[in-house]
């Protein structure tokens, strides 16, 4: 089995790790403005056999993610949506328009579960896709994240130094009321889709499968059946550099 090293370049952190004989060697994440601080740690690992990338960022992030392997022999492979691969049928509208970010947590998802499920990710954006029983894409939406529906919320209104205080079904401070609110409108938005892709299947979804970064703040409050997977972009990089030959 070749060595992979898989490397998630989204809207805010670039997240990468070293797979091989089926597991995890090593696994990161830094903000999208520290790549070239990954050097260092690239310069200890083992030249992989693969390097697979997820990008769906800056075109100067792009450039430096080059720069950390150029001295490598190994070509890496850009990943892009396509309208089928590992299991996987795309049903979006212009297949080659889905983000690959989106595109490789779908592919890890069903390799996952082999089943109708919801694969959500909250991150800078939080992304909810419904895969049916037979693998097929039947479409997602895009929400904005926790950070940018505060940012959204200092911007266009009176409320100063907006922050995250506590969840109550009924808040009565302000702060309360924000981090409420945000918590009711994203778990809400993930309960509608579960509930919506079940009436679509005929039967109860049988999992919802979550990852990013703050899925942690919202993991308590959901109420549907989840499964929670770190990196799950990377492992679906995974999966298809496994599949290219």
């Amino acid at each position: 089995m070749a060595s992979i090293l898989a490397i998630d370049s989204g809207n805010s952190y670039v997240k990468w790790g070293m797979f091989n004989h089926g597991q995890w060697l090593a696994q990161g994440s830094v903000f999208y403005d520290k790549v070239p601080s990954l050097r260092c740690e690239f310069n200890e690992l083992l030249v992989p056999e693969k390097v697979v990338i997820s990008h769906v960022a800056r075109e100067i992030t792009k450039k430096q993610i080059c720069d950390l392997f150029s001295n490598w022999s190994v070509k890496p492979l850009w990943i892009h949506s396509r309208f089928y691969q590992c299991g996987v049928t795309n049903g979006y509208s212009d297949p080659f328009q889905l983000g690959s970010d989106r595109w490789a947590a779908l592919i890890a998802a069903w390799q996952i579960q082999q089943q109708a499920c919801l694969v959500v990710n909250i991150g800078t954006a939080v992304t909810v896709d419904a895969l049916s029983d037979n693998g097929k894409y039947l479409g997602g939406i895009i929400l904005p994240g926790i950070q940018l529906m505060l940012k959204s919320l200092q911007l266009g209104t009176q409320i100063i130094n907006a922050g995250l205080r506590k969840y109550e079904d009924f808040p009565v401070d302000t702060n309360s009321a924000i981090k409420s609110g945000v918590i009711h409108s994203l778990v809400g938005a993930i309960e509608r889709m579960y509930n919506l892709l079940s009436l679509q299947l005929n039967h109860p979804v049988v999992n919802c499968i979550i990852s990013g970064g703050d899925s942690t703040l919202l993991l308590p409050h959901i109420k549907i059946p989840v499964k929670a997977i770190n990196y799950l972009v990377l492992e679906g990089l995974v999966v298809i550099a496994e599949d290219h030959l």
